[in-house]
């Protein structure tokens, strides 16, 4: 009978336990009127629209764009214009500015170079999307077959019979 008490007993707690831990589901949306969240969507869409520059409105992009056109993209010859472009490219995207990671991407695929892969990829997740259109043409040289591995041009050794 003892037993049968304290199981009875064990029953009940939990079962009162259970009924106060629960709490209320909340409803979606009862007091929040839809329409006027979508009104304020669409105004806030609207001054962004309004504040990205126009396709007109180009040659406002920068001094690195102007020397960009003016001159033709010349690749570095030595090792170490090659690291210093590289570091510029680097130190480009690092900065804030969407103009100058934009710039840099265009070098960097203007370039060509394998070493300005991670750049480009990097570039493919920029916030900006011309910059991630413009990453996403200049990986597109880079996609493909990968370069077949060397030859091995030295024998292998005497004893590499006994290994098969």
């Amino acid at each position: 009978m003892n037993q049968l008490l304290a199981g009875g007993a064990a029953l009940v707690l939990v079962v009162v336990l259970w009924g106060l831990g629960r709490r209320p589901g909340k409803t979606l949306l009862r007091s929040t009127d839809a329409t006027s969240v979508a009104a304020i969507n669409r105004a806030q869409l609207g001054l962004v629209q309004a504040s990205l520059p126009q396709k007109d409105d180009e040659n406002q992009t920068g001094s690195l764009a102007d020397a960009l056109d003016s001159a033709p993209f010349a690749p570095p010859v030595s090792i170490a214009e090659r690291i210093s472009l590289e570091r510029r490219l680097r130190e480009t995207m690092d900065q804030g500015n969407p103009d100058q990671r934009l710039e840099a991407v265009r070098v960097a695929g203007q370039w060509g170079h394998r070493s300005v892969l991670p750049l480009l990829r990097r570039g493919l997740r920029d916030a900006d999307s011309l910059v991630v259109e413009a990453a996403a043409s200049a990986i597109e040289r880079h996609r493909g077959a990968t370069r077949p591995s060397p030859v091995q041009l030295a024998r292998p050794p005497r004893n590499i019979a006994r290994m098969r």
